[in-house]
């Protein structure tokens, strides 16, 4: 007898009320149900095992040579990513001076093999070392880890390597206060030694978490961003906006607001939104969608734009720099986050973070009677900022640290 019969004569015997609840149980049961997992981007016995509270992190024995065994611990990497380019730019310089580099991938609940980090650090960031697993790592001179999750592999290894944390955002900021806050925040607990992007962040974790930090300042390539022509330099009617709506730290909604007020006043300026593709958000002005562009293609934009609205609620961009390079104003929020870092540049419009003091700043760019001096000056004024310096000072905060003699924790 069919499964079809046998249920259209247990419909009519008992109802198609009863038939139907009793089917809906039965699928129930044997559905199988994916249970949710507890994603806190780390392996949860690494979390455990990071007992940094009854065990600290001791330092080791000073090493004193002249070219040390650098080991860089990364989750998984992605191209585009700038967290990653920074890196593999230090990276590359720490090789290049004789150092030996080694890149770990911990892999924490985000698998990635080490042969498919190997081809994207190639191919995407011109980065050629060698590249592991964390579970291959046996001994170096110096360990670093970079992003929060991979401070806890880095705490648990037993090694007699000195052990530095490169810290390039406030990455508890990333998150709606909850676990992974506090998790982040722990990791400033460890007592490695920080090595920060800008002064910023160096103060921060050294006055809120007593960590021992020292701090490189942000480069900018020159040659890529400074028009060719810079005597003649020219502009279109034309304003820009990072906007990230996948990064929060970015403020996209506040900039579109800020964005909006612009535009009421200044119709005849076109507005171009780069960072991402935003085709599919309701922007309630007429604007030009970028998206991801290259760096070549990104130089062309910003030379050619007056001002570029950029808002960093955590640690400031790259971007700052490279407008200006470009000759192209920076209007950004107000704060130390932002100022402790870029200066004192008078070329730099901050603003609080307000949608029509914002808008203000952009008014006030486009409107300046002198705009072109303005973009010729600004491109100028960061014309002696290489990253070459930046390079040079994390190698000598490597070589100077493991070769101090006391043991502290």
């Amino acid at each position: 007898m069919s499964n079809v019969y046998k249920f259209y004569r247990y419909t009519k015997k008992q109802g198609i009320g009863k038939a139907f609840r009793k089917t809906v149980l039965y699928a129930a049961k044997k559905a199988r149900i994916a249970k949710r997992t507890i994603d806190v981007m780390v392996d949860i016995d690494d979390i455990v095992a990071a007992d940094f509270h009854n065990h600290p992190y001791i330092r080791p024995m000073a090493i004193k040579k002249g070219h040390l065994t650098i080991a860089w611990v990364l989750s998984p990497v992605s191209p585009g990513s700038g967290g990653i380019n920074t890196i593999t730019r230090f990276a590359n310089f720490l090789q290049k001076q004789g150092h030996l580099v080694t890149i770990y991938i911990y892999e924490g609940v985000h698998p990635q093999s080490a042969s498919e980090a190997k081809k994207i650090l190639l191919n995407h960031f011109n980065l050629d070392v060698v590249v592991r697993e964390i579970a291959e790592y046996t001994s170096s001179d110096v360990i670093i880890a970079t992003g929060w999750e991979t401070a806890y592999p880095v705490f648990n290894l037993q090694t007699s390597a000195h052990k530095f944390y490169f810290v390039q955002d406030y990455e508890p900021f990333f998150y709606g206060v909850g676990s992974k806050t506090v998790l982040a925040e722990n990791t400033y607990k460890m007592g490695f030694y920080g090595i920060t992007a800008g002064k910023w962040l160096a103060h921060k974790l050294n006055t809120e978490y007593s960590m021992k930090t020292d701090y490189f300042d942000f480069g900018v390539d020159v040659d890529v961003y400074r028009p060719k022509d810079i005597l003649n330099i020219q502009k279109q009617k034309k304003i820009i906006f990072y906007a990230r709506p996948v990064t929060e730290r970015r403020a996209f909604e506040l900039g579109i607001i800020s964005l909006e007020v612009f535009h009421r006043k200044h119709p005849e300026y076109i507005i171009e939104l780069f960072g991402w593709d935003v085709g599919d958000y309701n922007i309630p002005f007429p604007y030009v969608n970028r998206g991801i562009l290259p760096q070549g293609e990104l130089a062309i934009l910003y030379q050619q734009s007056v001002a570029c609205l950029v808002l960093s609620l955590t640690n400031v961009s790259l971007l700052p720099l490279e407008l200006l390079a470009s000759g192209c104003i920076p209007v950004i929020n107000e704060g130390d986050n932002n100022e402790m870092v870029l200066g004192s540049n008078d070329h730099i419009r901050y603003s609080p973070a307000s949608p029509v003091q914002l808008a203000d700043e952009l008014v006030s760019a486009v409107t300046n009677t002198n705009l072109l001096v303005e973009a010729r000056n600004a491109s100028k004024s960061v014309h002696s900022i290489t990253w070459e310096s930046s390079y040079a000072k994390v190698e000598t905060i490597l070589k100077r640290e493991v070769a101090k003699v006391e043991a502290t924790t």
